[in-house]
């Protein structure tokens, strides 16, 4: 097993054993990566402060340019195409995979933050007007725009159960839309980020009231669990959701209420794939951690160069 992590304050991808957190190496990126996808043999980096993408593969860098600053994060259509929702520049860009060149660009709703793909279409979200755009990735044509509320911002879209999610971060909301439109609208905790779709429920952490809202596909029957701290981010880890605290170091037990010492507050996770195990990044204090949620200890911290983020394990 080998983990990834962007070091945004760094412009690097770490690169460490999975065993024991001992560094393979540094790749040197772009500027202000943050986000990953794995894509074949490929690693496709988002790189936030630059008007580019880069493809890590076999050691080697390629830089595939978006014409827009900001690619911020990535979704993965079935057949091949990385798509790229860049904030500064209004676009959806679609990258060939295979060819790892820009195959166009499409313009959405200012400021594009997320994007997810379900039925072959892709749904992107706006931070200024609050709208969710809904492409269709070969056609490079918008099918439709979507409006939330005109003072919405949308930060996080995920799709699950047929349909995507879309976090209103400053109306603390969640909206569910498919391809006919805004099927539903719910309510849930301040300064929202990003839902996770988990055994048959949505679920979206309250950065600023120490709450986590659950919510059935339907965004119907809301259960608001008082968690206090500042949960940052949700990991789903066999099946079980635990929260990261951005102030505490813990790890916590959604369903449970069992906590896991950390040795630093938690900003972003990732499951390996491998039973109960998950990747954890530090951000504040540029540190990862393999964390056992079944013997619910740490197994090994690395120190990371400055401002990991979202960790990929491969």
């Amino acid at each position: 097993m080998l983990v990834a992590v962007p070091c945004a304050g760094a412009d690097c991808v770490l690169l460490c054993d999975g065993e024991d957190g001992t560094e393979r190496g540094r790749i040197d990126v772009g500027a202000h990566p943050v986000h990953l996808a794995a894509v074949g043999s490929a690693v496709f980096v988002a790189t936030m402060g630059a008007r580019a993408i880069s493809v890590v593969d076999g050691g080697a860098v390629t830089r595939i340019g978006t014409g827009t600053l900001g690619p911020s994060h990535f979704a993965v259509t079935d057949d091949g195409l990385v798509l790229v929702p860049c904030t500064g520049g209004d676009v959806l860009a679609v990258i060939d995979a295979g060819s790892r060149s820009l195959r166009r660009r499409v313009g959405v709703g200012p400021e594009p933050h997320d994007v997810a793909v379900t039925g072959g279409l892709a749904y992107v979200g706006s931070r200024v007007d609050g709208t969710v755009s809904v492409v269709d990735p070969n056609a490079g044509q918008v099918q439709r725009t979507m409006e939330t509320d005109g003072d919405a911002r949308i930060q996080g879209v995920d799709a699950g159960f047929g349909a995507v999610y879309a976090v209103d971060q400053a109306g603390a909301r969640i909206v569910r839309v498919d391809d006919t439109g805004v099927t539903a609208r719910a309510s849930v905790g301040e300064n929202p980020y990003e839902a996770v779709v988990v055994a048959n429920r949505v679920l979206v952490a309250g950065r600023d009231d120490g709450t986590v809202t659950s919510l059935t596909p339907a965004l119907s029957d809301p259960t608001v669990h008082e968690v206090g701290g500042r949960p940052t981010a949700i990991a789903a880890v066999d099946g079980t959701p635990w929260v990261l605290d951005r102030d505490r170091d813990r790890m916590l037990s959604l369903d449970t209420e069992r906590s896991i010492p950390l040795p630093a507050p938690a900003f972003a996770a990732a499951p390996t794939g491998d039973g109960d195990t998950v990747v954890v990044a530090h951000y504040d204090d540029d540190l990862i951690s393999l964390v056992s949620t079944a013997d619910r200890e740490v197994i090994w911290t690395s120190e990371t160069p400055a401002d990991p983020f979202e960790p990929l394990v491969l």
